[in-house]
């Protein structure tokens, strides 16, 4: 990885995600079945690339590495890769309620499209602020606050995304990455406890 870093892994990681779908539409074709299973891999690949966003910091606290060290180096630009994956899932979904609306629409509820819509205006909204001038132009203290609440939203939403897909099946596949999406959150505030707390825990 020490030749991976910046602009270059957004750039690798897009442009992979890309390749995939081209050959995935070449041998599937352009239908409502493949859109689908489309959507739900770009929704898998944004859940990981958020997971490492999200944790990079907590990691690097907790389990110092070179990957961890990798990771919060480069946390911007897979916070970015992140913001790209999940927009090309966005476009995947807005292409099947256009072109194959039934019965995709009938599936979702309005809670659904709102809390997502929300999702994506903090996805917006911190990919464009993930630069030193915004952060100087925004204040650290709000451009934090920003990116705090934007984060736990997004997790929220991967939460109740995958606890639907695990209810509705099937039950063996989507559980683990219900497990996988419920262990960020004490991933990322153990490196907050107290050193003393945890002393007394071991």
């Amino acid at each position: 990885m020490r030749n991976l870093h910046g602009w270059r892994i957004t750039a690798l990681v897009t442009s992979f995600i890309l390749i995939f779908l081209t050959l995935y539409f070449t041998l599937a074709g352009w239908n409502a079945v493949a859109i689908k299973h489309a959507i739900d891999a770009t929704g898998r690949s944004s859940l990981i690339l958020f997971a490492i966003a999200f944790t990079a910091s907590s990691l690097e606290s907790l389990w110092a590495s070179s990957i961890t060290r990798w990771s919060l180096r480069n946390r911007r630009w897979i916070g970015l890769s992140f913001a790209a994956s999940h927009f090309i899932h966005l476009g995947l979904i807005i292409s099947i309620s256009l072109l194959f609306p039934d019965p995709f629409l009938r599936e979702q509820s309005l809670g659904q499209w709102l809390f997502g819509g929300l999702a994506y205006m903090f996805v917006f909204l911190m990919a464009l602020t993930s630069t030193n001038q915004a952060q100087h132009w925004m204040g650290m203290k709000s451009w934090k606050r920003l990116h705090y609440v934007g984060s736990h939203w997004i997790w929220t939403v991967f939460l109740f995304t995958y606890l639907k897909h695990v209810k509705e099946g099937p039950f063996w596949f989507y559980l683990p990455f219900l497990v996988f999406t419920l262990l960020m959150i004490p991933i990322r505030f153990a490196k907050h406890r107290p050193l003393s707390a945890t002393i007394r825990s071991s």
